[in-house]
């Protein structure tokens, strides 16, 4: 009996589901390849009759409830909120911050500025979010993640007064060039180094270092100069450079190595006017498929599909039944509402912990730029708030938004970070303002009308993203890629970039594969 083609890919989807159906469809070209995207394209009556209820109206929501309908899925999203985007939320005049406790913060500021509350930047190797910025239409800006220009605090380094950045990062690397090149020079590496690899090494650390013939470290121009370049005839002065014994006392560490992160290195981009204009770009293509203010009650098994209970705006129970169920929910949400899962998905979620995240915005006029020559980037303190991030839009412009504190109010053992221990909302903004004087002195009182969001305290979300990065974690990270029936589980706590947008859309991806499996 003669196999044809159909036949041929009926069998390979029966064996190894939708995407491998698809891709021997294009390796027998009989599909055009698609955009380099991590979802294939579906084809547009995939889904004709089939139902899906999508639960969270954030990235990974949206996403989902997007590529499903243009593959012909008939879709639902309920949302909590009044609005898209879950974590996904820019602050700016007319925002309401409401906590749990029931206390509501108004923001005032200036028209245009803003503070993203959530997530603030896009990594240019975050293709799948840029490639749907591009997709949708949003203009994008360069977001400025580091400069050298900033600076760094540290009470144990030059009497408390902060220093240049670019001085720490080079006075460092300087110092530590300098150590190595003599243990070479000495012949104390020779048992690791052959002769003429030492002496490759001795002189890329010259210039690493930018020593002296003597393999000393004097002062480098990269770490600027003491006075300003003139047009006189006396050569510039260097730098003194700060000394190594104070440098490791101050323990900048984290500053040090902030960009080389990898989803924190350059280039980085922002949507122009805050990053909820991509929630809001997608809630805008998916129209009435998104309904707000309807708060999932129950999330039910059934023998076809799923079934999800419901509060819609005007109070009244709802109930929806679907072929498909994908819940983008927070752990910190979902464990709350009663469900039929199986033992092993409950006991997931139960014990899945949150980061608390904090941020602390403050309207300014834009002095780091005219006095600082500061332009975008993060300063850094050892202090309970240890950084300030200088907005990267409307440059040169009047005021701006300062993010004065940044950073988890709870560590990953469950205690109190100083931030934490400061209590009050008053003392929390105290300290952020302690810190902009720390580092700027004279202008910590020019700061105005301050927004604090603490994500353990904001209603839906009850945290900013689950601790999937910890060991402990990884079990319920394991069990909750298992669908329950057909409900599927989507966010970026289940994707290995968790916190991030890219996480977010790369789940969704991955759960829309796994329904076009099933169908």
């Amino acid at each position: 009996m003669s196999v044809t083609r159909r036949n041929f890919i009926t069998r390979v989807a029966q064996a190894g589901g939708y995407g491998a159906a698809f891709s021997t469809m294009q390796a027998l070209g009989l599909l055009a390849e698609p955009a380099e995207r991590s979802l294939g394209n579906l084809p547009r009556d995939l889904g004709k009759g089939k139902t899906v209820v999508i639960l969270g109206a954030g990235i990974a929501g949206m996403v989902a409830a997007y590529e499903l309908r243009k593959a012909g899925f008939q879709c639902t999203l309920l949302e909590a909120r009044e609005r898209p985007g879950g974590r996904n939320w820019t602050i700016r005049k007319g925002s309401a911050i409401e906590f749990t406790d029931g206390s509501v913060q108004h923001c005032d500021w200036k028209e245009g500025l803003y503070m993203n509350a959530g997530p603030a930047r896009i990594p240019s190797i975050h293709r799948t979010i840029l490639g749907y910025c591009e997709e949708l239409g949003i203009p994008l800006e360069v977001e400025i993640n580091s400069s050298r220009s900033a600076l760094m605090q540290s009470d144990d380094l030059n009497g408390g007064r902060p220093v240049e950045q670019r001085q720490v990062i080079y006075d460092t690397r300087g110092h530590l060039a300098e150590l190595f090149s003599k243990a070479i020079h000495q012949g104390r590496l020779d048992e690791m180094l052959t002769k003429e690899d030492g002496e490759r090494l001795l002189a890329f650390l010259r210039t690493y270092g930018d020593l002296k013939n003597d393999l000393a470290y004097a002062g480098t121009e990269r770490s600027g100069y003491a006075v300003a370049r003139g047009s006189g005839i006396d050569p510039p002065q260097l730098k003194k450079p700060l000394g190594l014994h104070d440098l490791l006392l101050a323990n900048f560490v984290k500053g040090e190595f902030y960009e080389d992160r990898l989803d924190w290195q350059a280039t980085m981009f922002q949507p122009v006017g805050g990053m909820d204009r991509i929630a809001y770009r997608f809630a805008e293509k998916l129209g009435n498929v998104v309904h707000f203010r309807c708060a999932v009650k129950e999330i039910r098994r059934t023998e076809t599909g799923a079934r999800v209970v419901y509060s819609s705006a005007d109070g009244t129970m709802n109930r929806i039944d679907a072929d498909f169920c994908i819940c983008t929910l927070p752990v910190a949400i979902l464990r709350d509402i009663p469900n039929d899962f199986s033992n092993a998905t409950r006991q997931a979620i139960q014990g899945w912990s949150m980061v608390t995240q904090y941020k602390i915005g403050w309207q300014s006029p834009r002095f780091w730029e005219r006095e600082y020559n500061i332009y975008g980037g993060i300063s850094f303190l050892n202090q309970a708030v240890d950084l300030v991030w200088y907005p990267s839009d409307r440059l040169f412009s009047s005021y701006g938004v300062l993010i004065a504190g940044f950073n988890v109010e709870m560590d990953e053992a469950g205690k109190p970070t100083d931030f934490g221990r400061l209590g009050s909302i008053a003392a929390k903004l105290a300290a952020s303002r302690a810190s902009v004087e720390k580092l700027h002195p004279g202008h910590g009182k020019e700061l105005t009308k301050p927004i604090y969001v603490s994500w353990p305290s904001i209603p839906y979300s009850l945290g900013s993203f689950a601790n999937t990065h910890l060991e402990s974690a990884q079990p319920a990270y394991n069990q909750m890629h298992r669908p329950e029936g057909n409900i599927f589980f989507a966010g970026d706590y289940l994707s290995q970039i968790v916190g991030w947008q890219e996480g977010a859309a790369l789940s969704a991806h991955r759960v829309v594969a796994e329904i076009a499996d099933r169908v």
